[in-house]
């Protein structure tokens, strides 16, 4: 157990000091993935696994390397939001804020083997098995989405739940730290320090024992050129409308969560392949992008992402029963042996990929899959 230890200690050290190096890793492991399937028996489940895999070796990576940034980076030191924050020192120092951190790498985590999942709930257990499994699932992501949204400052939720960071920007800001000398070294003692500073006598904040609330201190009052000296009747005008705000987000939020379970309950009722629940899951896809859109002016930067990842995500109704079947199918099989047999190089790609289509969008583009 201790020699497990510390070669996990050893790996993350590796990881911390060269997150571009796994980078490269991470999506050659990816493509193996692909150059399994349709070359081995079982290469399904085997393909799956190993990308199922990766995905995860991407998640626990991701975190090593936000924990050790956050202990070497002194520079941009900024007050956090810590209901919403996933950093290092936000998680310590607030416990509501821990077990949402610990509950979205739980849902990403089941975000990435639910088709691995599926696929193997219906090997063992056989269709039935299959639609069971996927039942408990899409509930499990559904209850987690709830409690997040309901204990955090979030009013949209990504998919994945927990975002894969973005590591460019990191090691961007690092090769310019290291530059500027605004890296400290990877010490308990300096790491103390630095905490210290962050959420101790010289930051702007300070938390209640046992409440837990974060209260802003008198000296961390924004600059008097940014203090608008607005009325308390006109400061609770203001928060009322963003109240009302937030309202309307949380409710286009609960439809988004919602909609998987809506579409369970009427392939229950009409059978599979049929245009009623395609109608519906599209209907409140539509409603939900709608009210994002009538508040898109008060949402941040992150939040106009995801929406607009959304949008882009209603183009896999092209792809999805029973629209392809009725529609796309014929087209893109007609256009991919187009391709296949005239353009030389292009072949190798469109062949394999329009062999592999139908099994490809049996398994991936179910009508909850965002």
């Amino acid at each position: 157990m201790e020699n497990l230890r510390k070669i996990l200690k050893s790996y993350e050290k590796w990881v911390a000091a060269n997150p571009e190096t796994v980078c490269d890793v991470e999506t050659t492991t990816k493509w193996i993935s692909y150059f399994i399937a349709g070359r081995i028996s079982d290469s399904n489940v085997v393909s799956e696994l190993v990308y199922t895999l990766s995905n995860i070796l991407v998640l626990y990576n991701d975190r090593i390397i936000d924990k050790s940034q956050q202990g070497k980076l002194i520079s941009d030191l900024q007050p956090v939001q810590l209901e919403a924050s996933t950093s290092a020192f936000a998680r310590s120092n607030n416990k509501k804020a821990k077990y949402i951190y610990r509950l979205k790498v739980m849902l990403t985590t089941l975000e990435y083997c639910e088709v691995f999942i599926e696929i193997s709930a219906k090997r063992i257990f056989g269709n039935k098995g299959k639609w069971l499994f996927i039942a408990f699932v899409q509930f499990a992501k559904a209850a987690g989405r709830f409690f997040i949204l309901k204990h955090s400052t979030e009013k949209l939720i990504t998919t994945p739940t927990l975002p894969a960071l973005n590591r460019r920007a990191i090691i961007k800001k690092q090769k310019n730290a290291l530059k500027n000398g605004l890296i400290v070294e990877d010490s308990s003692e300096r790491n103390g320090n630095l905490k210290s500073n962050v959420f101790g006598e010289n930051s702007s904040t300070f938390q209640l024992k046992r409440s837990g609330r974060v209260i802003r201190k008198v000296e961390g009052a924004p600059p008097l050129q940014y203090r608008d000296f607005k009325l308390a009747e006109e400061q609770q005008q203001l928060e009322n409308g963003r109240n009302a705000v937030d309202f309307r987000l949380i409710q286009a939020e609960y439809i988004y969560i919602v909609k998987p379970l809506i579409h369970l309950a009427t392939m229950g009722l009409f059978g599979e392949k049929r245009w009623k629940q395609f109608v519906v899951s599209l209907t409140l896809d539509l409603i939900s992008i709608r009210m994002y859109h009538q508040q898109r002016q008060q949402m941040n930067k992150e939040q106009k992402l995801e929406l607009s990842r959304r949008c882009i995500n209603l183009l896999l109704y092209l792809v999805r029963s029973p629209f392809y079947e009725r529609v796309t199918q014929s087209r893109l099989d007609r256009m991919l042996g187009f391709v296949a047999d005239n353009v030389p190089l292009i072949k190798m790609i469109a062949g394999p990929l329009r062999d592999y289509l139908p099994y490809w969008q049996g398994t991936y583009f179910y009508l909850w899959a965002t």
